[in-house]
């Protein structure tokens, strides 16, 4: 795995709130209420097709170092291993995802994690060139090939209780490349 970088961006955190409500409704609905979002095609261009973008459960404990997340998503474009530290409804959301998105435009992605407020970092995994978006209690790691864009992302009340967030989904991103690219 080749991973490469550079700083680009500054915090603004104008839209946190809006991503933590997006995640907070994805992580409360009941597993069997969610309608799945039709699968990507595969395409000779982009990635092959895994469920959770080949990323197991056991690679996910190994991550972080316990076994702090539970799958409780799985559809044709990704997965969602919630926190296991939720008190109530806090904490509902936070937890560890991957998304697979065919057609997906970089620049929209840049964006939206711009106007949450984190860093950005350009960087390459296996020659597929991507960011790194970040701040204190989230990281995500966007790859692109041909038409098709993967994510890994990670949000926590408690970044503590974890390894370094980017260093988690790093893992989890070049696992991923290694097995769809």
């Amino acid at each position: 795995m080749t991973v490469a970088s550079s700083s680009a961006g500054a915090p603004r955190p104008a839209l946190i709130a809006g991503l933590a409500v997006m995640a907070l409704m994805t992580g409360c609905a009941a597993p069997d209420s969610r309608s799945a979002p039709a699968a990507p095609e595969p395409s000779a261009e982009g990635f092959h097709s895994a469920d959770c973008n080949g990323v197991t459960d056991a690679d996910v404990n190994k991550a972080v170092g316990s076994v702090m997340f539970t799958k409780v998503l799985v559809n044709d474009a990704g997965c969602f291993w919630q926190e296991n530290t939720v008190f109530g409804t806090v904490g509902a959301g936070m937890g560890i995802s991957t998304w697979w998105y065919r057609g997906s435009d970089m620049d929209t992605e840049r964006t939206l994690e711009q106007q949450a407020g984190r860093t950005l970092t350009e960087l390459s995994i296996d020659g597929n060139k991507g960011f790194k978006a970040f701040d204190g209690n989230a990281c995500s790691i966007y790859v692109a090939k041909g038409g098709d864009v993967i994510t890994w992302s990670i949000q926590t009340m408690n970044p503590a209780m974890l390894p370094d967030l980017c260093t988690v989904v790093e893992q989890l991103a070049a696992l991923s490349q290694d097995r769809v690219n």
